[in-house]
């Protein structure tokens, strides 16, 4: 798929960790590693910055890569610290997550960016999650820093994973910025915005912030889209069948906002895109399909 995208790379940087359930099975997650794997999925190269353990889920991790034909350049081994891991359990079929303290995502140092093959035009893709330390703070504030790219941030408010100086830092420096209707309000309410309409308030976050974009995704009701001097945009939650949970569909939701931004699809085209694959990703155990070949029956449509 050889597309002039504007962009030579997606950069995608944050956690990599593993999802445990009640019945104690393992789903290997973490919203940045989920975001690269459905950027691999959709036909995209990405390059993925993140930290493991010298353990058996670490090496669990590089073999998944390796298995999707994901590089792995961008995978720093630490030698102490252990690979991340969080138990999940749900409440009315909504996810609830207790993330484990100190792991290895917690020490992500710059990467050197020929060892790794960083290309030199980027859309860079980030949570907030992995800014929880001082360590891959630093790290995040750096690369968010570097020129010739364009910053993509899923914000993720949990508590008490973060503070109010990273939302104002975060939104200083994106590009795009994508909320929930709860980070919404969280968002508006640090930068003094007392609109109590969610368009208006959305709006005055985009305009304050000098954003490219904000998206705010609503669950079930579908997602909005407040680009730079452009009306706004609402489309519709697509239908889900076969229900599983909802685990990773906000991930697979960014992924394609991303893909859509690589092939310059209009506003329209990518969030219709965007919440199909999150619905399609709500049909299965976990936050990604075990095969790639999962995305192959949408792809097609978009290519006529």
């Amino acid at each position: 798929m050889n597309v002039n995208t504007g962009f030579d790379q997606v950069v995608v940087f944050g956690e990599v960790l593993f999802d445990i359930f009640p019945d104690r099975s393992m789903v290997i997650g973490g919203a940045p590693f989920n975001v690269a794997c459905h950027l691999r999925g959709l036909g995209l190269d990405p390059l993925f910055i993140s930290r493991v353990g010298n353990d058996r889920l670490g090496r669990e991790v590089i073999q998944h890569m390796h298995s999707w034909s994901m590089s792995t350049k961008g995978i720093q081994v630490d030698k102490i610290k252990s690979t991340g891991i969080v138990q999940v359990r749900f409440d009315q079929g909504e996810p609830f997550y207790e993330i484990q303290k100190d792991v290895a995502y917690d020490y992500l140092h710059p990467p050197d960016p020929k060892e790794c093959g960083m290309l030199s035009k980027r859309l860079f893709y980030h949570g907030t999650l992995a800014a929880r330390s001082d360590i891959s703070a630093e790290t995040l504030y750096s690369m968010a820093s570097w020129k010739d790219q364009q910053v993509f941030c899923d914000i993720n408010l949990r508590d008490p994973w973060w503070n109010h100086k990273l939302v104002l830092d975060v939104v200083s420096w994106c590009s795009y910025l994508k909320v929930n209707l709860a980070e919404l309000d969280q968002v508006a309410g640090i930068l003094g915005i007392r609109h109590v309409e969610i368009e208006k308030k959305a709006r005055a976050i985009q305009e304050k912030g000098g954003l490219e974009g904000l998206v705010l995704t609503m669950g079930d009701q579908g997602a909005m889209l407040f680009p730079r001097e452009t009306e706004s945009l609402y489309s519709s939650a697509s239908q889900v069948d076969s229900y599983q949970d909802a685990v990773g569909a906000g991930d697979a939701f960014s992924a394609v906002f991303l893909l859509g931004i690589c092939r310059r699809w209009s506003w329209k085209k990518i969030l219709e895109r965007a919440l199909a694959v999150a619905a399609r990703v709500c049909t299965i155990q976990g936050a990604i399909p075990h095969d790639p070949g999962f995305y192959k029956s949408l792809t097609r449509k978009w290519e006529v």
